[in-house]
């Protein structure tokens, strides 16, 4: 099976035929028609999970944007401007988005990808979490879920906090005191 009947599958297995996840990937799909649609695929989950981290908080900050731009920089083939442009549609829908379940994030990335991929989003994820100085318990618990809906074992979890240690909240507060 596909990435793409895969991701349609999920969506239609939750009865949500018109979802966020579909939505944006259709926008990305509009932002960049000369790629690929598993491309297409791809960027929206990954913009979609980075999204969901940067406003756990409920809000979010020029920091978390920077570090959204360079890791989707990092993850595809996209322009630095491209980069821009699939950051403000995700952050811009992040509302909605909030909501969607991870594994509709999650299962056409497991599929795409090899397991140290998987891994690498793990840390962006963090990198994302960390920009604004600080990684709370919320946005670890977060991460968490997503590394199991990635099929990652909780090393993978604790190996990826280790890169943005010094930005734990617990272990700030507790450096702090």
């Amino acid at each position: 099976m596909g990435i793409w009947s895969s991701f349609i599958e999920s969506i239609n297995v939750n009865k949500k035929e018109d979802s966020f996840t579909s939505r944006l990937h259709k926008q990305v799909g509009e932002l960049l028609p000369e790629k690929s649609e598993e491309s297409h695929l791809l960027i929206s989950c990954l913009s979609g999970l980075m999204a969901r981290i940067a406003y756990n908080d409920l809000k979010i900050d020029e920091s978390e944007k920077a570090v959204i731009q360079n890791s989707l920089k990092a993850w595809t083939d996209l322009t630095q401007q491209e980069c821009q442009a699939v950051a403000a549609l995700c952050l811009g829908e992040i509302k909605e988005l909030a909501g969607i379940e991870n594994h509709l994030y999650c299962l056409p990335i497991r599929e795409a990808l090899s397991e140290t991929k998987r891994y690498n989003i793990i840390v962006s994820l963090f990198a994302v979490a960390a920009a604004d100085g600080s990684v709370d318990n919320s946005e670890a618990e977060e991460i968490r879920n997503i590394n199991s809906g990635l099929l990652l074992e909780h090393k993978h979890f604790i190996s990826a906090k280790a890169t943005v240690l010094d930005k734990i909240g617990a272990l700030k507060a507790n450096q702090e005191a």
